[in-house]
């Protein structure tokens, strides 16, 4: 369906399974967002939006790092794009930016064409030097990071302008959020909507990376 920009796109709530080809997990870099007005701020976008959005969107406020790609933890799979040989290069990439932990804040509702979102400010230059650590070279043409909290999907074709408007009160004097440690962090290939599965975090003052107790790569050195 061609989709005009000034237009919400539908996500298709099904399990894309030409992409993973059976590959259960997809990893990601994150910053987790622990913050009761933060989570207080998305319930009330999402009930403002209603219907326009996917019902469910399970996944935990957080803002996007770098995206890793399918993984499975075990044997390699044939789709498979991340491992642990993999997640020793991103530690070591980190350890070496030795970035401090730094503050960002929410503020202020936008949107892409697939999902609204969150705008987040504060300290953005050490979320960019974080992403071009782990993303030296962009997806594509064109393509440029910018760090979001997202609301949920869209689940019908709305007016963008229309969307942000209803949003426009929200976001705003929300408290700036310490970050100190980033989160590597998995969700389920099948489900566009999960929870996110924490897989261990780095700690950005100490550069030291902890598995969690049921990580698929408990032991990476």
């Amino acid at each position: 369906m061609d989709v005009s920009p000034e237009l919400s796109e539908p996500c298709e709530d099904r399990d894309f399974a030409e992409w993973h080809q059976g590959c259960p997990w997809c990893a990601v870099w994150v910053v987790m967002l622990e913050d009761a007005a933060l989570a207080q701020v998305l319930q009330q976008a999402r009930a403002s939006l209603g219907d326009a959005l996917l019902p469910r969107y399970a996944r935990q406020p957080h803002i996007t790092l770098a995206y890793r790609g399918l993984c499975q933890g075990g044997a390699a799979h044939v789709a498979q794009e991340y491992d642990a040989q993999a997640l020793r290069a991103d530690v070591a990439l980190l350890q070496k930016l030795k970035q401090q932990p730094f503050a960002v804040q929410v503020v202020g509702v936008n949107s892409f064409t697939t999902v609204p979102y969150l705008s987040v400010k504060g300290d953005e230059p050490a979320l960019q030097r974080l992403h071009a650590a782990l993303v030296p070279e962009e997806p594509a043409p064109g393509w440029r990071y910018l760090p979001h909290v997202t609301i949920g999907h869209y689940a019908k074709q709305r007016p963008l302008r229309e969307m942000v408007k209803q949003l426009d009160a929200l976001g705003q004097g929300l408290p700036e959020i310490t970050v100190t440690q980033l989160a590597l962090a998995r969700y389920a290939s099948a489900d566009i909507a999960g929870p996110l599965t924490l897989e261990g975090v780095f700690e950005l003052d100490t550069g030291r990376y902890v598995a969690t107790p049921d990580a698929l790569w408990r032991d990476f050195t």
